[in-house]
């Protein structure tokens, strides 16, 4: 008779089978300390200045167990971004995220636009920190600078998506294309240009928020379509 793999060569259940999900609970757990350690390392004093022993000591874990849920620094990092990104662990990615969505479907130009900004703004707040640990580290590291291309690629997709969505909803000035407008996105929805309204000008987030939708109100037409009543702020 053959063995059951998850269980006895009768088909009784083993202990490892009831304690699959607690197992599993467990290394997300010990993946999450070794992210949040990084973090702070990183956000303390550079990427290039952290070293895994130092996370694996910052985690309370050897640095064994961070090499085997992490086979380099930079698959640490890729993380660590991707987490701050998204707002938690989860595979998801941002262009699948309720704001982001829902941005696409609205139909009111008014109501997209600020839907746009307020996730943005929310996105950026969050990541903006680890942003320039990313940059600076990209700029030093071969593999670092792969991961922010392609980063920056995925902003450029998510923006073309955001572009045409303007596009069905005729926010786009009619002298102008879905290109143009993509073009437009990338810049101002951009963290880099984040960082230097709230950076290097030092305006606080509100500010940050009223500049955005007020740039994206006068670049993009936002009356309603004809038929479709404007929601009230």
């Amino acid at each position: 008779m053959s063995r059951d793999r998850a269980g006895t060569a009768d088909g009784t259940p083993t202990a490892r089978a009831y304690d699959a999900p607690k197992r599993q609970a467990a290394a997300r757990e010990t993946r999450r300390r070794i992210r949040s350690a990084a973090t702070d390392l990183f956000l303390a004093q550079g990427y290039a200045a952290t070293s895994m022993r130092a996370v694996a000591l910052a985690a309370g874990v050897a640095e064994k167990t961070v090499y085997l849920q992490y086979a380099t620094k930079t698959a640490l990092l890729k993380e660590v971004v991707e987490t701050a990104i998204v707002g938690d662990d989860d595979e998801v990615p941002v262009a699948a995220r309720g704001w982001f969505t829902d941005a696409l479907g609205e139909p009111d130009p008014q109501a997209k636009l600020r839907l746009i900004v307020d996730g943005t703004t929310t996105l950026h707040e969050r990541t903006g920190p680890m942003f320039s640990v990313a940059r600076g580290a990209a700029a030093v590291e071969p593999d670092v600078a792969q991961l922010w291309d392609a980063g920056k690629k995925g902003h450029r997709a998510d923006m073309g998506r955001l572009a045409t969505a303007l596009g069905k909803a005729r926010m786009i000035p009619r002298e102008r294309d879905v290109e143009w407008a993509t073009t437009v996105l990338y810049v101002l929805l951009g963290l880099e240009t984040w960082d230097l309204v709230r950076v290097e000008l030092d305006h606080d987030v509100d500010g940050y928020r009223t500049w955005l939708l007020t740039t994206l109100q006068r670049t993009f037409t936002c009356e309603a379509p004809e038929g479709l009543t404007r929601r009230r702020s």
